[in-house]
């Protein structure tokens, strides 16, 4: 996930609430067939709405009208499951589209939107949930032809993800593999985006209690984990041509998330409507500003930011003259190996004339990612579909 801010990193880590809450979350992991169906549910949506959203990146596009259709496929995608049922499904991440140096957060209003130019690396992020279980999912599109730094950048992030997921096995920890990450991204010369961070997901969260840093940061260490099975993961890499330092600018934040643990008594009423409304519709998932139509209550989110009830994901950005690419995929750890939920293949036209000289990381990519199909792992994938 990229961060709020670097700041709040190491809040990202706060182990989940103890208790009854906990058990019940570590019961329903992806040892349950129901669980897993609604993730690969989930995931077949998400993939379904980027897939689309990438398919209609072209010069001329505006970014605005890609993120709306994104949200409206998942809606759709949605609208005739589950029905009659009380489970919560919808958006778990609004669509953005983040362009060049952008390093993510944008899904503008229409009013502040841009148009694709040629050329343009656009980030698509978006997300899906069913009845909590969450599939993210997010993928990097060049409008035109693909060279240089940008195809650097792109290969270095798909390399990445490819290291990561062959490390995702029981036992292995978090300490282990980040160091693999940087390695890796480091040949394409590029770096990790600071605070980026791959991230254990449950129930109705997509910020578990381990996380997996694609660099290490001085003054921002995470606590060891280990990898166990039955886990989910999203796994989520951001490389930059540059330093991969972002910051904020002056764009409007339009992706917020209720924070569940503050209170405050609201003393606008446009304000008390807007907390109303997005706790009735979004209590537990980011949404857009899009999403809310009424002016009055969108004055109102103002004061909710103020007060700290709701989380800004602001619009970060690289300097100016670089390229940021991005990958992001959900992972289930099943027995025979990691069942990879969502994706979008990088096309092989994209081409790096930077290759991996590291001996280790060329062994590992050798690897199967999954093991060898016997009876027995055959009857757990029927059993999810």
């Amino acid at each position: 996930a990229i961060p709020t801010s670097l700041a709040n990193m190491s809040d990202e880590v706060d182990k989940l609430a103890a208790g009854d809450k906990e058990e019940e979350e570590e019961e329903l992991d992806c040892s349950v067939p129901e669980v897993v169906n609604k993730y690969q549910f989930a995931g077949k949506v998400a993939n379904a709405a980027i897939q689309k959203v990438a398919a209609e990146c072209a010069v001329g596009k505006d970014v605005a009208e890609l993120c709306e259709l994104g949200d409206s496929i998942i809606n759709q995608e949605l609208a005739n499951v589950y029905k009659g049922k009380k489970i919560e499904k919808g958006i778990a991440f609004p669509t953005c589209v983040s362009l060049n140096n952008c390093c993510g957060h944008f899904s503008p209003l229409k009013e502040d939107s841009v148009q694709l130019k040629d050329g343009d690396v656009a980030k698509i992020d978006l997300g899906v949930q069913v009845d909590g279980y969450v599939a993210l999912v997010a993928t990097t599109v060049v409008i035109g032809e693909v060279s240089g730094p940008a195809a650097d950048a792109i290969m270095a992030a798909k390399s990445a993800a490819e290291v990561i997921i062959r490390c995702l096995k029981p036992g292995k920890k978090n300490s282990e593999i980040t160091p693999l990450l940087e390695r890796c991204v480091d040949a394409f010369g590029c770096k990790a985006v600071d605070g980026v961070v791959s991230h254990q997901i449950k129930r109705f969260t997509t910020e578990g209690t381990k996380v997996i840093t694609n660099k290490n940061v001085p003054g921002h260490q995470v606590e060891e984990a280990a990898i166990e099975p039955h886990e989910a993961y999203a796994v989520d890499i951001v490389v930059s041509t540059g330093e991969g330092k972002c910051r904020e600018l002056d764009t409007k934040c339009t992706v917020f998330k209720r924070a569940p643990d503050q209170k405050y008594n609201l003393k606008m009423k446009t304000a008390r409507e807007a907390l109303f409304k997005i706790e009735k519709t979004h209590p537990k998932m980011p949404f857009s500003l899009r999403e809310i139509d009424d002016t009055r209550v969108r004055l109102g989110i103002t004061e909710c930011v103020r007060h700290e009830l709701l989380q800004p994901h602001p619009v970060l950005y690289e300097k100016e003259t670089e390229k940021v690419a991005q990958i992001k995929f959900t992972v289930l750890l099943m027995p025979s190996g990691p069942l990879k939920i969502t994706g979008v293949d990088i096309p092989d036209t994209v081409k790096s004339d930077k290759q991996i000289e590291d001996e280790e990381i060329i062994e590992l990519l050798k690897q199967a990612v999954k093991k060898k199909k016997g009876k027995k792992d055959k009857k757990e994938g029927e059993e999810a579909k």
